[in-house]
């Protein structure tokens, strides 16, 4: 993938992932693969294991092919649940379905297929949310205009500007949880949870407007809790304890994903510290003997 930097390595994780994702566990780096994978096969043998992005500091490496379809492989699935962008209640600007419409002809244009995009095909293209506010043939007819412009790009530059476009959305770069329930009444759940180098955002499960955020500098500490006694059938939580020094409070969330959720707020935990710790150094060459 052409990543050298450390810093830029440190950026992505491994996830083992059992019972078709119904449960997914965040790989320590010092884990040894191949313990891992002997502990899963007994458990579950169709399991998989997913390298994705968590940390989204560096820049994109656009020049790597490999690096390119990675990263669009790991937006797409996002930006079709509509969750990198608020989802307006108001009619779509012009400008708005345009660009949706570029961006089935760019994901249409990276499959590497000859042929112009059919009705069935532009649907799969749009975020549903979206594709309803107009009929099938306008999508059809706006789509194909675009096509023209993209038919020249290879898979590689088609995918390639996809994830230029969208990385001007707001939560491009961020990872997705389904927060059940929460102790906080300011947090209304269920709502959607996007997590990135700018904290916690809380959205609203249909708008995806952000409804609450706390920024990493507040996050104490995570840890999951597994539920007992009668309430055992139910799903684990997450106990976040959000504040600074003088005032605390603790934020459970339910989620599936518990595991999943604290290593992540980590890795962005690690690269704020990391960040904040090469600020302070002062580089050999600044450093002055008397």
């Amino acid at each position: 993938m052409g990543l050298h930097r450390l810093e830029a390595m440190d950026e992505y994780a491994i996830f083992l992932v059992i019972h078709r994702g119904q449960n997914v566990r965040p790989l320590n780096k010092r884990e040894y693969i191949l313990d891992i994978t002997t502990e899963a096969e007994p458990v579950d043998s169709n399991y998989s294991l997913w390298f994705r992005r968590v940390v989204w500091t560096q820049t994109l490496k656009v020049d790597n092919e490999l690096c390119v379809t990675m990263h669009y492989n790991q937006v797409l699935p996002d930006y079709l649940k509509a969750l990198l962008s608020v989802v307006a209640q108001s009619k779509a600007s012009e400008q708005q379905l345009q660009q949706l419409a570029k961006l089935g002809a760019l994901q249409h244009r990276a499959k590497d297929t000859v042929f112009l995009p059919s009705i069935g095909e532009v649907q799969d293209y749009v975020p549903p949310q979206l594709y309803i506010r107009q009929p099938p043939q306008s999508w059809l007819n706006m789509v194909t205009q675009h096509m023209q412009q993209v038919s020249p790009l290879s898979p590689h530059q088609a995918k390639a500007q996809f994830l230029g476009l969208v990385s001007t959305f707001p939560m491009f770069g961020s990872s997705f949880f389904y927060i059940q329930s929460s102790s906080s009444i300011s947090i209304p759940a269920p709502c959607v949870l996007a997590v990135n180098q700018n904290g916690l955002h809380f959205l609203h499960k249909d708008s995806h407007e952000a409804t609450v955020r706390y920024p990493l500098k507040d996050i104490q500490s995570t840890r999951t809790q597994r539920p007992t006694g009668a309430s055992s059938s139910s799903c684990p939580y997450v106990d976040i304890l959000l504040g600074d020094l003088l005032t605390q409070r603790i934020t459970q969330l339910h989620l599936e994903q518990g595991l999943e959720l604290c290593r992540v707020i980590a890795m962005h935990m690690e690269n704020m510290l990391s960040v904040r710790e090469k600020r302070l150094t002062l580089p050999p060459s600044e450093i002055t003997l008397l």
